[in-house]
């Protein structure tokens, strides 16, 4: 994929309010773009990981660091900006779920989840789209997830990017 392609397409998804003077924010948001770029191989996947990126964390640097508050990374059980569970994660490969130095190995975690939920879902389209999308959110192919509606909008203006 074309890092620069990538790299505009992200820098135009709103920024998360923490994060608009954050010192860091740029050397985070060109190593996702990066990261992005070297783990999929089409526009489609691209889009999706951008845009489930963006619904989960909004790539707050501070969730991406790994200082969630209490109440936030599904209270403790998450990390990083495609908010990763540990589920059968050998130790060492958790410890790479968090901090942007760390963003090759969350990217290419959040690659493997998003293709397998666009493969269980074996609709086309939009329909393709929101299954992964609730799937991934605990919501099975067909259940309804809150947001979802923004999650496939911001799937269709990023993919209109790339």
């Amino acid at each position: 994929m074309m890092l620069k392609t990538i790299l505009v397409a992200l820098a135009l998804l709103p920024r998360f309010h923490e994060d608009r003077e954050a010192v860091g924010k740029v050397v985070q948001e060109n190593a996702v773009a990066a990261a992005v770029a070297k783990v999929t191989k089409d526009p489609d996947e691209a889009a999706f990981l951008l845009a489930w990126g963006d619904a989960e964390t909004h790539y707050s640097l501070r969730i991406h660091e790994g200082r969630c508050f209490k109440w936030e990374c599904d209270r403790g059980r998450a990390r990083g900006p495609w908010q990763a569970h540990r589920n059968s994660m050998t130790l060492a490969d958790w410890d790479k779920m968090q901090g942007v130095e760390n963003v090759d190995a969350q990217a290419r975690h959040a690659l493997k989840m998003a293709r397998w939920a666009l493969r269980e879902c074996r609709t086309r389209g939009d329909a393709r789209i929101l299954g992964a999308f609730r799937l991934l959110g605990a919501r099975g192919c067909n259940g309804v997830l809150p947001g979802e509606g923004e999650r496939l909008a911001s799937f269709k203006r990023v993919r209109g990017m790339l």
